[in-house]
């Protein structure tokens, strides 16, 4: 076993001796960790890093101790809280300013406990966040603090907020809900309500809060989502989004493909909210009026009707929906298509797996569960529910930087319904 380990441990330090090298790491930089606005990973280096992070993880858990692995859970609300902490208190804002810090001068410009500024940025350094020079004793930001920047494209400093506070405590009914006769979901239970979320966050006066760090992830995952599915394929069709709310998936293609033709089905009280972004002189949308025409925004409810179309798309819908309602939903469509060689469904959802590189879908799981009673779906769930409502997933596609991936769905044809209407 030790001769295991030490050859384990040779290897290991020739590697990240290697990964520090100056050129590589700034190969690194380039290839993995540029947050420039819509710049994405190189596909074939972020494939093979999250193989590479999937494999030591492995190693992780065959050698670690099992009580450091419950300690890691037990005292993880540490993790957030420090990570809020530093929001908080702008400290990637003011390394920005000021480049490098000694711990006594960050503390002054933030107006911080010095001994507990320290405490709370250990954590985070030795979590990869923010950087610590032992030989200048200095604190500076790495790529990932980068990202904490208030004034960051991406700004997931909104979901440090909103996940370290609100969500943070509605994870507290989290084991009540595991019982037998409990209806109410971890929310719900938290909270002490039968409002949904959106309802309870609205009479809170959070909802403004909600739709800022919704959002900025959409906005942050944009890149990836145009770059990795093949959109030129319907870049002359009419897409219609279904329970597309906001609007922003349709212009996000409409602004890249300048033939698309978009259209909105969703509630009408959500059909009603959109119009003037579409089609006032001031609505964010206003550009792109004419190829979103009044008539393709549509109030409706996907359970009883869906309009007719060639293209749907279909983006965090069918996770706030057991399984029964999901293929009620997915028939619905399937009986609305317009068929043609492109027809098409692309959902847009997380696909659990169990992977280390994989976690943001169980996260995005534990979410619904919290605060929705919903779940995300593993490749064998969506393959399943596709059959059952007369589709075949055709391909699927992992979009670079972004939580969905994109299930591309076909009709399926025929009396035993055995292939796919593609030619």
């Amino acid at each position: 076993m030790e001769e295991t380990l030490l050859s384990l441990n040779s290897y290991l330090e020739k590697t990240v001796e290697l990964l520090k090298r100056e050129d590589i790491r700034q190969q690194l930089e380039n290839s993995l960790h540029n947050h420039e606005p819509g710049v994405l990973p190189s596909a074939n280096a972020a494939a093979l890093a999250n193989q590479s992070i999937d494999l030591l993880h492995q190693v992780e858990q065959l050698l670690e101790p099992g009580h450091l692995v419950l300690a890691d859970h037990f005292f993880g609300y540490v993790h957030a809280k420090c990570l809020l902490g530093a929001v908080n208190l702008d400290i990637a804002d003011k390394l920005e300013a000021n480049g490098p810090m000694t711990i006594e001068d960050l503390a002054k410009v933030c107006g911080a406990h010095v001994d507990r500024l320290q405490q709370v940025l250990r954590v985070l350094c030795c979590n990869g966040i923010f950087y610590y020079q032992e030989s200048t004793g200095c604190f500076s930001n790495n790529h990932t603090s980068t990202l904490l920047l208030s004034s960051h494209w991406t700004q997931w400093r909104e979901w440090v907020i909103l996940y370290g506070t609100q969500f943070y405590d509605m994870a507290r009914g989290i084991p009540d809900s595991l019982m037998e006769g409990v209806a109410r979901w971890p929310a719900q239970i938290n909270f002490d309500t039968n409002d949904n979320m959106f309802t309870y966050f609205q009479n809170q006066g959070w909802l403004p809060q909600l739709h800022r760090t919704l959002g900025a992830g959409a906005a942050a995952q944009a890149p990836g989502i145009l770059a990795d599915y093949p959109w030129e394929e319907v870049a002359n069709e009419t897409v219609i989004d279904i329970g597309g709310g906001g609007g922003a998936l349709v212009a996000l293609l409409l602004r890249e493909h300048k033939q698309m033709i978009g259209g909105v089905y969703d509630l009408p009280a959500v059909i009603d909210h959109i119009n003037p972004d579409f089609h006032s002189r001031e609505g964010r949308f206003a550009d792109l009026g004419p190829r979103v025409p009044k008539e393709n925004l549509i109030a409706g409810d996907f359970f009883s009707y869906i309009p007719p179309s060639k293209v749907y798309t279909l983006k965090w819908c069918l996770h706030d929906w057991k399984d029964e309602e999901a293929v009620k939903i997915l028939r619905k469509i399937r009986d609305a298509i317009i068929m043609s060689p492109g027809s098409r469904l692309v959902v847009l959802e997380s696909i659990l797996d169990y992977t280390h590189s994989s976690r943001l879908s169980r996260y995005a799981d534990m979410n619904m569960m919290i605060t929705a009673n919903g779940l995300e779906r593993t490749m064998a769930d969506w393959h399943r529910l596709a059959k059952q409502a007369g589709w075949e997933i055709f391909s699927v596609h992992h979009l670079r930087n972004s939580w969905p991936c994109a299930i591309d769905m076909r009709p399926l044809v025929g009396d035993d319904g055995s292939h796919t209407f593609l030619a």
